[in-house]
């Protein structure tokens, strides 16, 4: 397969493109520092761009059989769109090159749920903290980008493999 994998200069963009590397896959790594992608293979393309811009996205998308994306941006009290704006242009782009498969990093917090070994503390007052006051806005916009991955016209099913995993397939 041929992926592109968005955010792939984060820890776990790093991760999943070196686990596509090994699985045999071609992987178009987009960050907006290639210069610092400490990945070099012969399967792998180094794409320099922003996920916020149209064209890029569309260039890293087409002709592709598999979309990841593991975009990151540190929580604060500005409003956040990265998440949402970034997966809107690549499910446009998806859609426009019939591109079908997708797969986003998100966080078990979009949807505080009990979890058994995260106890009380941890379920009903640090999550909820985390999530609803010190990173409400990151959080807010996961549940946007959530969302629009669940409305998408992508065909397939969703898909929860992990609590931390959106995907369409």
């Amino acid at each position: 397969m041929h992926i592109t994998v968005f955010g792939a200069n984060g820890r776990t963009g790093r991760l999943l493109t070196g686990q596509a590397l090994l699985a045999g896959h071609r992987v178009s790594a987009v960050t907006r520092q290639p210069a610092t992608f400490p990945l070099r293979h012969e399967r792998l393309e180094l794409v320099g761009a922003d996920v916020l811009d149209a064209a890029a996205v569309d260039a890293a998308v087409a002709g592709r059989d598999a979309v990841l994306s593991t975009l990151g941006v540190p929580a604060g009290k500005e409003a956040i769109s990265t998440y949402s704006r970034g997966t809107s242009g690549i499910v446009a782009a998806m859609n426009r090159y019939g591109v079908r498969r997708l797969g986003v990093g998100s966080s078990s917090g979009v949807e505080p749920r009990t979890y058994s070994d995260g106890g009380f503390l941890f379920n009903r007052i640090l999550l909820p903290y985390v999530t609803r006051v010190l990173g409400r806005t990151l959080y807010d916009d996961m549940r946007r980008m959530e969302a629009l991955v669940r409305a998408s016209t992508l065909p397939g099913r969703s898909c929860a493999q992990a609590p931390s995993t959106t995907c369409r397939r």
